[in-house]
């Protein structure tokens, strides 16, 4: 679905759909958890507040972009809870490298929210996703191996036509529903998602407040061999995965000092389009990093994360995860 520019910024001024709206009802088959997020097309200034962004050849990522206001207090709480750590001998060491020494291993519940046959993965779809996961997070494509690693734990299907069909309407119905475990279990929905929206997660900090809510969700169709074009190698699921971890977007405040937190990521001033062989829209040091994981590429231009992301990875799980 393609938009216009103003439909864009039209769409940044409108809130997401609100939580918790009911169902009609419908057969929901076993339990075995989310959050919501664009790829999109480029602004020529880094959002004043959260934006959908949208693609030019009709796909985006998600919705996950915050203000520098926004990022500013979390990056601010973040500090303060990890200092505090620190203070009181629980918290991460000084060095970098012993602070990622450790590996975070993540269960998994995969909700496949389904229509009768239509998205209704196998298990062996499920797994590649899996693998998918664990190679991205583990420098297994390129790139700094974040030493996370994730184990599928159980798999639920629910046949219902109202929630597959609009899942951003019925999150707050079906989740609290699916979901299962505390902060450290990632929830993974996969269900059809309409538009341009390719997927969506919950932040970490968030969990406190909402903690039925938190997870990731996917479009069905971007799984590994799945059928939408340039998106449909997995790496819809390790971009929103990362938001899960604590990461933003690689353009996050856009070509400021602050940027995305995360100092070996060159500055950026607007998502990447496709899979250029040049990008450069920061005057600061560096090409734009469109083979980061965290960008808005294809998928077959995402290949990395960097040291930096890992670390922050390992930090803000310390925060709120651990």
């Amino acid at each position: 679905m393609k938009l216009l520019a103003a439909a864009a910024l039209l769409a940044a001024l409108v809130p997401a759909a609100p939580h918790g709206q009911s169902a009609p009802s419908a057969s929901t088959g076993p339990s075995s958890g989310t959050g919501h997020e664009r790829r999109g097309d480029d602004c020529a200034r880094p959002p004043a507040a959260p934006e959908a962004r949208h693609r030019t050849d009709g796909h985006a990522r998600d919705r996950m972009d915050l203000s520098p206001a926004e990022a500013a207090a979390v990056e601010t709480r973040l500090n303060r809870i990890l200092d505090g750590l620190v203070q009181r001998g629980h918290g991460p060491s000084k060095s970098a490298n012993q602070r990622r020494a450790a590996q975070i291993t993540i269960p998994v519940y995969f909700h496949v929210i389904h229509s009768g046959a239509k998205g209704n993965l196998s298990n062996a779809m499920i797994q590649r996703q899996i693998s998918t996961l664990n190679t991205s997070y583990g420098g297994g494509n390129g790139g700094a191996d974040a030493n996370v690693s994730f184990t599928l734990k159980a798999v639920s299907r629910t046949d219902n036509a109202a929630w597959f069909g609009d899942p951003e309407r019925y999150e707050g119905t079906y989740k609290p529903r699916l979901h299962k475990g505390g902060k450290s279990t990632l929830n993974l929905y996969s269900t059809y998602i309409g538009g341009d929206l390719l997927g969506w997660s919950t932040f970490p900090w968030k969990y406190k407040s909402e903690p039925q809510m938190d997870g990731v969700t996917i479009h069905y169709a971007s799984i590994p061999g799945g059928s939408i074009e340039n998106f449909n190698k997995g790496f819809s699921a390790t971009h929103e995965v990362g938001h899960w971890l604590g990461l933003y977007h690689t353009f996050q405040d856009g070509c400021s000092d602050q940027g995305d937190r995360v100092a070996d990521t060159p500055a950026e001033r607007d998502p990447t389009n496709g899979c250029p062989s040049f990008k450069d829209t920061c005057a600061a040091p560096g090409e734009d990093p469109v083979h980061n994981y965290m960008d808005y590429s294809y998928d077959t231009c995402m290949t990395s994360f960097t040291p930096g992301q890992g670390t922050r990875i390992h930090n803000v799980w310390t925060a709120y995860r651990a």
